[in-house]
């Protein structure tokens, strides 16, 4: 990796933020065991306060990583195992299907094989104990679509069980065991987990973006996510540099500053070692929290309206990439800037080729595919072209409501790759991700399974 400055990184940063609409970002690098930071734009549109590197972004679905990696910190002690049952610890777990909920283990949950209904984002009656209402009285009326470990798919509300475990195993909130165990043994500084907390540094909020002459605006909200299931990723807030500092020690196989040792090298080792394989995709695989898009690099991603962010790794390179973003066209500046920055380490599978024609018998995938947030209709038309087109809702457009956007069905194009995976075809005819239909046609896979219906 060629050498950094924080001056070079800031202002190819600053282009990228110009060129693609985005407020404000903040990058963190990790190579040669030093950290170069930089910040462009601004935390918000209306303020005008500038991005600074200690400016603390939403990390959203990052937060699993902290998650695993405090299940895994359990796993050492010898509190738990990874092959445990999860009913175990926390008797009451289940999902609607009593025999085959039994059966899941950590393992299941920390992999995305538990086979339930993943997007539940329910509002809390009380936040004190909000993973407990989640897993006691949502989770237990969760579709359970697939067997235990038989299948990938993405699954948020897995992970709040996780956080919950580690809640009752403790006797800690999910909060204060990821200050008191991972966060302040790391140095982590300008750690936020709600809004009140935001509020006492410079912190980003998500932006809408520009549409209908309208120009891009800031949330309604500082997150409009229900607080049920901080475990997955709601509300936690940090600069980048707290993500490379988790990544610091997941790369030194557990030893954070000062040489403490706050995860054991078996358990960082197996935590980027592929479990299962991801639909959809050109060959991921999932580890114990780490998601494994090619040999040689780990790293997780999240999103939700308005924000971005991105924590990748090249674990034998020592190298680490975090990047946050608070709007725009979030998607195109964290790829870019990633690649840019570790060109001269790995390549990452780009979008596909889009196929000239569907290359399918498409009246074998016409159907309604559900899950709790999403519907998928799936149709053909004269000249034998296949479509998919998505609408959300419940959750989906109550947190959208929340944010001040309106939401609208998307309709893609669907053309065959290569077996029962295609490419998604936008108005402009270039790919915009895949799709898999697995279990002869049983679902419709794009990081989620969804049952045809």
């Amino acid at each position: 990796m060629a050498r950094l400055d924080a001056h070079r990184l800031g202002r190819r940063l600053a282009e990228l933020v110009a060129t693609y609409d985005v407020p404000g970002a903040s990058v963190a690098v990790l190579a040669d065991d030093e950290v170069v930071e930089a910040a462009a734009g601004v935390v918000n549109l209306r303020t005008g306060v500038a991005t600074t590197p200690d400016s603390p972004f939403q990390v959203q679905s990052v937060t699993k990583l902290w998650t695993a990696t405090l299940v895994l910190q359990l796993v050492d002690e010898g509190k738990i195992s990874l092959d445990d049952p999860v009913r175990r610890h926390l008797p009451r777990f289940r999902t609607s299907d009593e025999e085959q909920s039994a059966a899941i283990t950590v393992r299941h949950l920390l992999t995305h094989t538990g086979g339930f209904e993943g997007d539940l984002w329910p509002d809390v009656r009380d936040d004190r104990r909000r993973l407990g209402e989640l897993v006691d009285k949502h989770v237990a009326n969760a579709p359970q679509h697939l067997p235990p470990g038989h299948l990938y798919s993405y699954c948020s509300a897995g992970m709040g069980v996780l956080g919950r475990l580690v809640e009752v195993t403790l006797g800690l909130s999910y909060d204060a065991a990821l200050r008191r165990r991972l966060a302040e043994p790391l140095g982590v500084r300008g750690l936020a987990v709600d809004a009140g907390e935001a509020l006492a540094h410079r912190s980003a909020i998500g932006h809408l973006d520009a549409r209908a002459g309208q120009p891009a605006r800031p949330l309604r909200t500082w997150s409009p996510m229900p607080a049920s299931n901080p475990a997955a990723g709601n509300t936690l807030a940090m600069p980048a540099s707290g993500l490379v500092a988790l990544a610091r020690m997941h790369l030194a196989d557990g030893i954070g500053p000062g040489g403490l040792r706050l995860l054991s090298r078996e358990s960082a080792r197996l935590m980027r070692t592929p479990h299962v394989a991801v639909p959809a995709s050109e060959g991921a695989r999932q580890g114990l929290g780490w998601r494994l898009p090619v040999t040689g690099v780990a790293e997780h991603g999240g999103d939700a309206i308005g924000c971005g962010a991105m924590l990748r790794t090249v674990p034998d390179a020592g190298v680490a990439v975090a990047v946050l973003v608070n709007g725009g066209a979030m998607a195109a500046l964290v790829s870019i800037l990633c690649a840019e920055l570790l060109d001269d380490l790995v390549t990452l599978p780009g979008p596909p080729e889009v196929p000239a024609t569907t290359g399918a018998d498409p009246a074998s995938y016409v159907g309604r595919y559900a899950l709790r947030n999403e519907v998928s209709e799936v149709t053909t038309d004269a000249a034998g072209r296949l479509w998919l087109t998505r609408t959300e809702r419940d959750e989906a457009v109550a947190t959208a409501t929340r944010a001040g956007e309106v939401l609208t069905p998307v309709t893609v194009e669907l053309r065959r790759l290569a077996g029962e995976q295609f490419v998604r075809v936008d108005a402009n005819g270039d790919a915009a991700g895949r799709v898999e239909f697995v279990e002869g046609g049983r679902f419709l896979h794009s990081g989620r399974a969804a049952p045809r219906v």
